[in-house]
């Protein structure tokens, strides 16, 4: 299997420790999407404390996903490679959250082989870094 062209639903969240550290607000985030994105659409979901959205970038690459703040601050995007996830980890990390080192992570993969373990988005470097992090939990959880 090529990793670089594999595809998952990677779920992004703040830590245990501190749940709402992101200080993730829907309309914000929203707002901060459209800022960023040249194409954007989100969607309140039916309970106040979800929002789902998409996103294209000027690259063609689209961001499917889901925004919830109910106990735990998470982002899911749906279906990316591992680079194409790295620039919407780069961008929340390095435009929108707090701090850096905030961002823990799984992907749909890991959590169908029930491996609970909270990853860690590297709080430094550039998309390279994330990605070859993100590219190896996958390997870890798809071999």
């Amino acid at each position: 299997m090529d990793i670089t062209e594999y595809t998952s639903a990677f779920l992004l969240y703040a830590p245990a420790k501190d749940p709402q550290a992101w200080h993730l607000d829907l309309a914000g985030f929203s707002e901060a999407l459209q800022a960023e994105f040249p194409e954007v659409r989100c969607v309140p979901e039916d309970r106040p404390t979800a929002l789902s959205f998409w996103a294209l970038t000027n690259e063609g690459v689209v961001f499917d996903g889901f925004a919830d703040i109910e106990t735990r601050h998470t982002i899911m995007l749906t279906e990316n490679t591992a680079t194409e996830a790295s620039e919407f980890i780069v961008w929340l990390r390095d435009h929108y959250l707090p701090s850096p080192d905030l961002i823990r992570y799984t992907t749909e993969d890991a959590v169908t082989r029930g491996l609970d373990t909270d990853w860690r988005v590297p709080s430094r470097g550039g998309r390279e870094q994330i990605v070859e992090e993100l590219e190896q939990h996958l390997r870890v959880v798809t071999s």
